[in-house]
């Protein structure tokens, strides 16, 4: 029984430390809902303006794409593969469509 308690406890503490950490490096990430809705406002570019204008200058495809408010300002942050195959993270200004970093 002691075990079981000590597994659950683990378990729930392996859940609760993982979006801490994220949030720590990225800011607050957004939920579905709220993304949409930022966008419906107009506070984002659509992420199919910035999935067009990394295709035009870089090639390839979207992997992973979420919306973070970071120190005030929301940034897409974007797994993509390049044509050749090259793994890229790009941060981008969410209301601009500016390319922040790339990594």
């Amino acid at each position: 029984m002691k075990k079981i308690v000590a597994l659950l406890a683990f378990g729930a503490f392996a859940l609760t430390a993982t979006p801490a950490h994220a949030q720590g490096q990225w800011g607050n990430s957004f939920t579905p809902d709220e993304a949409r809705d930022a966008r419906n406002k107009g506070d984002v570019k659509p992420l199919s303006e910035i999935f067009r204008q990394l295709r035009r200058a870089h090639g390839g495809y979207q992997v992973d794409a979420e919306l973070f408010n970071r120190n005030g300002r929301q940034v897409y942050i974007i797994d993509w593969v390049t044509e050749n195959g090259r793994r890229v993270q790009f941060t981008v200004d969410a209301k601009t469509g500016r390319i922040l970093s790339s990594k």
